[in-house]
């Protein structure tokens, strides 16, 4: 009787191994924040919020040129689809950048990541 509970543990564990649907392909998105008057923008986050379908939400590190890599869920690149785009900044720098800028439902700025390679040009202006 001990074995056959065994039994029926271990087919359960071998059961329950999927989480669920597989996550779309990752395609590589890079690209560069810059300010209305054209400089870089050289601190805090890009983040991408999903618009509609079956896109994740992303971010990337935006380096001291501008430059950004999109991750999702700390994997390099995003899913296809549309996407409402904002920055995150540190609370010391907030300032830096007008505050529509802050918010996906107020930054006005939209990009649609494709399958391939990606390069943006994310314009606070």
């Amino acid at each position: 009787m001990r074995s056959f509970w065994l039994m029926m543990m271990i087919a359960l564990l071998v059961g329950c191994g999927s989480s669920g649907p597989a996550r779309p392909a990752l395609n590589p998105v890079k690209g560069k924040v810059t300010l209305g008057n054209g400089t870089p923008l050289a601190f805090g986050t890009i983040a991408f919020e999903p618009a509609g379908g079956r896109a994740y939400r992303c971010q990337g590190k935006i380096g001291p040129d501008g430059t950004f890599e999109l991750e999702t869920s700390s994997e390099k690149g995003a899913t296809a689809g549309k996407y409402k785009v904002y920055v995150s900044l540190p609370s010391n720098k907030r300032n830096s950048v007008p505050k529509k800028f802050q918010s996906d439902d107020n930054s006005g700025i939209e990009v649609e990541i494709v399958s391939g390679d990606n390069d943006l040009d994310i314009k606070l202006k």
